[in-house]
């Protein structure tokens, strides 16, 4: 049977696993340079949320409609996953990770997320998420135009960053305008608004590293490392000049700190 997630490989099978989830409506090419950088010394597997794709032959092959229901979305990634990986989530896809972490902690060796809440949306004791009603005007606009609605998710990912304009033009080159599945963002988006892992980000019994952007306008890097009691085993690190996408702009400490966060939790 046909995996219903797409993937893509970097580094010797040999090596010690990674696994790579990318976020909302964007594909794993906007990872890939992070993800050659990580094959270096990793196996890396890197897969795109359901439904997200850049081969429009994917696409076109894919006969079943994405299933964003969390824990079916949780067993698709665990299927291709390699075994015994370490799992690093971007986004919704580290939110995902979490999940699956919390839940089903023998498919994973440890967690890192980047730019990733437990709640992205406010909620009652978690106020620093976006509103109920900016998330909502924002999914109104993916529904009726996904184009626009997708345009502006990439200022919204790029606001604050140090250089702008650049990551704007960089994150457009990847969007999948001429694969747009219109369900995979709406199924998306619900999920991202109904998806509240506090509970499982505080039950995570494997170690767990969470990347920040101390000038992300879509993660509140404040809120996540007030949250440092939860968990004994979490570590927080907050990168001070990026915003969404740290893992784009300042690649080399992300890198050195999944490095050795990796080689300080490895017998």
């Amino acid at each position: 049977m046909r995996a219903r997630i797409e993937t893509e490989a970097f580094g010797n099978p040999s090596d010690q696993a990674i696994f790579l989830v990318s976020g909302w409506a964007m594909p794993k090419e906007v990872m890939r340079a992070f993800a050659l950088r990580l094959s270096q010394r990793f196996y890396v597997v890197i897969a795109n949320l359901p439904g997200v794709s850049l081969d429009e032959q994917w696409i076109s092959r894919s006969r079943i409609g994405p299933n964003y229901d969390i824990d079916a979305l949780s067993e698709q990634l665990i299927d291709v996953a390699p075994a015994d990986a370490w799992w690093i989530g971007w986004s919704l896809g580290g939110m995902v990770s979490v999940y699956v972490a919390a839940r089903r902690s023998s498919q994973v060796l440890g967690l890192v997320t980047l730019s990733a809440s437990p709640s992205f949306i406010q909620r009652e004791n978690w106020p620093n998420g976006m509103s109920v009603d900016d998330f909502e005007a924002f999914s109104s606009l993916v529904d009726t135009s996904p184009e626009q609605g997708l345009q502006r998710f990439v200022m919204l990912q790029a606001k604050g960053a140090k250089n702008e304009r650049a990551l704007i033009k960089q994150l457009q080159s990847f969007l999948p305008i001429n694969t747009l599945n219109r369900s995979a963002l709406v199924g998306g988006l619900r999920l991202l608004k109904s998806l509240d892992v506090r509970r499982e980000w505080s039950l995570l019994d494997l170690p767990n590293l969470h990347l920040l952007g101390g000038k992300d306008r879509l993660v509140s890097a404040e809120t996540v490392t007030q949250q440092t009691d939860v968990n004994p085993l979490q570590q927080c690190v907050v990168l001070p000049h990026c915003a969404h996408q740290s893992f784009i702009e300042d690649e080399d400490t992300c890198v050195q700190q999944i490095e050795s966060f990796i080689d300080a939790n490895t017998p």
